[in-house]
């Protein structure tokens, strides 16, 4: 079974703090990520990862990347009492990516919506991904609470929004 997860990713952070706030402040796109690998750590082992996430390591080296220019792959690291943290090297042996998952994931990955190099107007937006929702036949209802939660808040809400329901790309 492939094991998916929403993620926000820090580029090249320098500590623990800098990849909780990309997840915190909703910086940067979130991505669908496959985790191809888990590695399983001790607390003191995790503590001096986030520490110096950008050390050398070999169990990083040559893995990473995407599939199919949409998916990110990346390795989960675990610690007893520590969140898990999502790291893709993109080839490299050190954390050049690292990110924390987003509660939930995505409530519809098959349904992809493309809003790179469309118009960034709030109400475009969401008009592209009611048009994608309609297309794969969600029932009317649900468009409607998807909708809703939308236009609950402000324009970083509703980009959120859209992230946590579909495959925003």
């Amino acid at each position: 079974m492939t094991n998916f997860v929403l993620v926000r990713y820090a580029r090249k952070p320098e500590s623990l703090h800098e990849i909780e706030s990309v997840l915190r402040y909703r910086e940067g796109m979130a991505y669908q990520t496959e985790v191809v690998e888990t590695k399983e750590m001790t607390t003191a082992e995790y503590d001096s990862f986030v520490r110096r996430p950008l050390a050398s390591r070999d169990w990083l080296a040559g893995k990473g990347g995407f599939r199919n220019k949409d998916v990110r792959l990346a390795i989960a690291v675990t610690a007893p009492e520590r969140r898990t943290l999502y790291v893709d090297p993109s080839g490299s042996d050190y954390g050049r990516y690292i990110g924390m998952g987003i509660e939930g994931g995505i409530k519809y990955p098959e349904i992809k919506v493309q809003l790179t190099g469309k118009n960034g107007n709030v109400f475009n937006i969401l008009g592209l991904c009611v048009q994608a929702a309609r297309k794969a036949k969600l029932p009317q209802t649900e468009i409607d609470t998807f909708f809703d939660e939308a236009t609950a808040s402000d324009y970083d809400n509703a980009l959120a929004t859209c992230q946590r329901w579909f495959d925003c790309q």
